[in-house]
């Protein structure tokens, strides 16, 4: 058997209001002891928790660490959300394990090839087919999270509960986790009139939740988005939002074919007072307006309507989120902490190494960056 890794977990964030924490400290126990002796927790990681730090460096390796010697002197470093500022940090050669976003965060990518880091990213764990292909991601429930706790959000920040005041048309873009948690929370609200609308014939949409209206949408052959109606016509999409008056976003773009809902030509189609939640926000994607927001400025006004896209929004309820993320990452740690031999023989981990001894391996992050195939990948514009 090989030597087993070491792995630092850092608790605090540099982001701001980030709150979650890979593993819940209540289920520290349910990790195996030879493997928690290989564990060490930040200084003060369970306080917010109500567990102090001696009873968590008696559960894990006999100690507990400030987080500038979990970021230079461990094998693998988790930590949710790793900032450029966390991996410069990093010692070279080490492993980090979170939500790095290395598509779009170039800065990140370049400090793992220059540290020749190698980068196993939560965005990527999807549970595979025999036959290759993605089943579920394994942090669905974070991603319900995202949309549930987004709506909720954004609602309170214009002084909106369904259950009072007028009533609310709401318009939800795709059916995957976080869409899923989106009308979670709308109907929560109490609003009552819901559309969802995915690129799949309506019939073809599988577990829909009672109550709610499902549609297709679609690109026309110059590119135009349109949804069909059930009678098989098919109206501008721009049409379908012009009423709307909440639109949830939860759409996974795909960088290099991203979809336009409201490009700024159509931004004026839309009624004043519009409200965007933008779940799954990529900039300059999906809207004429979008880009990431933050709890310290979660909206802005944009031509009279209001955009919220808090790239971290699950956080809003981070006791439940760190729950849930710690229930889906558990059963990877035997393989994390085993080394890379055994990593190859799980491809929720083996496929979800975006960056191996700073070797990008993800085809995504070289053409969206226009980076050189080859090490070190540099940029060619």
């Amino acid at each position: 058997m090989s030597e087993l890794l070491t792995v630092g977990i850092v608790g605090s964030s540099l982001k701001e209001n980030e709150e979650r924490v890979a593993i819940h400290p209540e289920h520290i126990e349910r990790i195996p002891l030879e493997l928690r002796k290989q564990m060490t927790f930040e200084k003060s990681y369970g306080l917010r928790f109500g567990v102090d730090d001696q009873t968590i460096a008696q559960l894990t390796s006999g100690r507990v660490a400030l987080r500038k010697e979990i970021l230079n002197n461990f094998d693998c470093v988790l930590m949710p959300k790793p900032l450029a500022a966390d991996l410069s940090q990093v010692r070279e050669g080490a492993i980090v394990w979170g939500w790095p976003h290395c598509v779009q965060q170039q800065e990140n990518t370049q400090i793992a090839i220059d540290r020749k880091l190698t980068l196993i990213a939560w965005e990527e764990m999807f549970t595979w087919s025999r036959s290759g292909d993605k089943n579920m991601h394994v942090f669905y429930k974070n991603n319900e999270m995202a949309g549930y706790a987004g709506v909720n959000h954004a609602l309170s920040l214009v002084g909106i509960a369904g259950n009072y005041g007028k009533a609310r048309k709401a318009v939800v873009l795709s059916f995957g986790s976080v869409s899923r948690g989106a009308v979670y929370a709308l109907q929560g609200q109490g609003i009552q009139d819901i559309t969802v609308y995915t690129n799949r014939i309506s019939t073809d949409v599988s577990d829909q939740l009672p109550g709610i209206s499902f549609k297709q949408m679609k690109n026309d052959s110059l590119g135009n988005l349109h949804s069909v109606e059930p009678d098989g016509n098919t109206r501008p999409f721009s049409e379908v939002l012009s009423d709307t008056d909440i639109i949830v976003n939860g759409i996974l773009q795909d960088t290099e074919h991203p979809i336009m809902f409201v490009p700024k030509e159509d931004e004026n189609k839309l009624k004043k007072g519009t409200l965007i939640i933008d779940i799954s926000c990529d900039e300059d994607m999906g809207f004429w307006c979008a880009k990431p927001t933050s709890f310290e400025h979660p909206m802005f006004e944009s031509e009279g309507k209001f955009y919220y896209s808090v790239d971290h929004s699950p956080s809003y309820y981070w006791q439940s989120a760190s729950w849930e993320i710690s229930e889906a990452l558990l059963p990877f740690l035997p393989i994390i902490i085993g080394g890379s031999k055994v990593w190859e023989q799980n491809d929720p981990i083996s496929k979800a190494i975006e960056i191996n001894k700073g070797v990008i391996q993800n085809s995504k992050i070289l053409s969206f960056q226009n980076r050189n195939e080859k090490y070190p990948h540099k940029l060619l514009n």
